[in-house]
């Protein structure tokens, strides 16, 4: 239910986002697609019951669309899921290609189109061999941006095979490829494309050609004599005014780099420099001084250098302590490229994609982060190696496996073989935890259950620890009849709720 209303939302959210529209044309014919499924095999396969939430399984889909022209288009999806079947304990894996045509109603200016498809499939479960399904259903474009849309979906597969009918929903978007029409494209967003901007680059006016015009006089500002002024001289109201001289020093304005100074044409109507002048005497001519108010040092051009490293205080990112030139004024402890201000881990040398920190098992994830530092996994599991899936499978199957005596704690020689199996694998997963739960029917007393539950738990822990493992990586629980996994009004349902679990995390 949790992922129907996530998806719901951001639906919606997108769609009153949406500024502009447009569709698959022949000028962007390709399209690729992305759903999330929610697939019911219950209603369609005469179950004895409606399907209920928990009854409704997920699966995503790839898709690649193609347009053939303004009322069909062709699509190839890639599905993959989980089949929960009726009076089916193990959900089982689905993978399927389909070829299907699609008749649409599209209209220019529509947000909403709808279409109707149709076509044929193959399905496989768990790698196994497959069998073909008919699909067909109805669909809609929410069209949201000029690549973009929102897909939902709602079909019904129909299989020779037994109890493989399915009804599905599928919610996701589909991204045109290909470039915009270049009359489209506005690099600077200015509302003049591209094709017709002067300056593709910069927000402007439509009167000045899309070029910046400070005084929308429409002389855009690299060529406007006066661009704070409006005027069609040039950019300027009058032609005699771009001669007015306010310092009088004999050069205009419009050419004068000290307007308010009187100086030297020479110059540029800057006046002349004294090139022995030493205003902070420091020692380095004002001329040359990029600090002619604050007395400095001839290796920092006349500024000062509080902290002595020769990077001036002005560019130094770490003035008060002696670093690197090349950072900035900054130290680096252990000589990583990494500056300390910046150096998660300022002491051991590292990489800078790690902001300093080192990833010594080479897996991209930094050691700080990485819960198997010495052992490459993968980033979305800590750093850590996954399990295995038959070693995954290994473990599930210990749950039902694993035999007492009745009533009692003590191991049958039986189980001895599987909890073997189950040591050899946390043996290779040194990083990992186990916590072992126990569990039992309703039978009997709660309270003895209970316990009965924890010593079950406790004696495939002492059996575990007999092969090795450390006893600060496993930990050991009962539950009694609390936590059933099938009816205990059953023999077979009695027998699934006696187990015991081995549950692997990382801590």
């Amino acid at each position: 239910m949790n992922k129907i209303l996530t998806t719901s939302t951001i639906v919606i959210f997108l769609l009153l986002m949406s500024i502009s529209l447009n569709a698959q044309t022949k000028d962007m014919p390709n399209a690729l697609g992305f759903k999330v499924l929610f697939l019911d095999y219950y209603t369609p396969n005469s179950s004895p019951a409606a399907a209920t939430l928990d009854d409704i399984s997920n699966g995503f889909e790839f898709s690649y669309n193609r347009y053939l022209n303004n009322y069909l288009d062709f699509t190839v999806p890639v599905r993959f899921g989980v089949i929960d079947l009726p009076n089916d304990i193990d959900n089982k894996s689905l993978i399927g290609l389909d070829a299907l045509l699609k008749a649409k109603y599209y209209k220019e200016g529509n947000v909403v189109a709808p279409y109707i498809y149709a076509g044929g499939g193959f399905a496989s479960e768990d790698t196994n061999s497959g069998y073909f399904q008919i699909p067909a259903g109805i669909g809609f474009n929410f069209h949201a941006w000029k690549r973009a849309a929102i897909n939902t979906q709602l079909g019904y597969r129909f299989s020779p095979t037994e109890d493989k009918n399915t009804l599905e929903l599928g919610l996701g978007f589909i991204v045109n490829l290909g470039p915009l029409d270049p009359n489209e494209r506005d690099k600077d967003r200015d509302g003049i494309p591209d094709a017709q901007d002067s300056c593709p680059n910069e927000k402007g006016s439509k009167l000045a050609g899309g070029c910046p015009d400070r005084d929308g006089d429409g002389a855009p500002d690299m060529t406007d004599k006066c661009p704070d002024v409006p005027g069609p001289d040039n950019g300027c109201p009058e032609s005699e005014e771009a001669k007015v001289d306010a310092d009088g020093d004999g050069v205009p304005d419009a050419e004068d780099d000290c307007p308010t100074e009187a100086g030297t044409v020479e110059n540029k109507g800057c006046p002349e420099i004294d090139k022995s002048a030493d205003a902070d005497g420091d020692g380095v001519p004002d001329v040359s001084d990029d600090c002619p108010t604050e007395a400095g040092t001839l290796a920092t051009r006349g500024c000062p250098d509080g902290d002595g490293d020769g990077v001036a205080n002005k560019d130094d990112l770490c003035p008060t302590e002696a670093g690197l030139a090349a950072l900035n004024g900054c130290p680096d402890s252990d000589n990583d490229g990494v500056a300390n201000r910046n150096d998660n881990c300022p002491s051991t040398p590292g990489l800078a994609q790690f902001n300093g920190c080192p990833d010594t098992d080479n897996d991209g994830v930094a050691d700080p982060n990485d819960k198997c530092p010495t052992t490459a996994g993968a980033a979305e599991n800590f750093g850590c190696p996954q399990i295995r899936q038959d070693e995954r499978e290994a473990l599930a199957l210990a749950t039902r496996a694993i035999r007492f005596e009745t009533g009692k704690a003590t191991l049958k020689t039986s189980s001895y073989t599987v909890l073997d199996k189950v040591a050899s694998i946390l043996q290779r997963y040194p990083n990992y935890r186990v916590s072992i739960a126990g569990h039992t029917d309703s039978v009997g007393d709660s309270g003895k259950n209970l316990r009965l539950s924890e010593e079950r738990a406790k004696s495939c822990f002492n059996y575990l620890l007999s092969k090795g493992l450390d006893a600060s990586k496993i930990s050991f629980i009962g539950y009694g009849e609390t936590q059933p996994i099938s009816s205990n009004s059953t023999k077979e349902g009695r027998r699934l709720n006696r187990r015991v679990e081995f549950n692997l995390y990382l801590e």
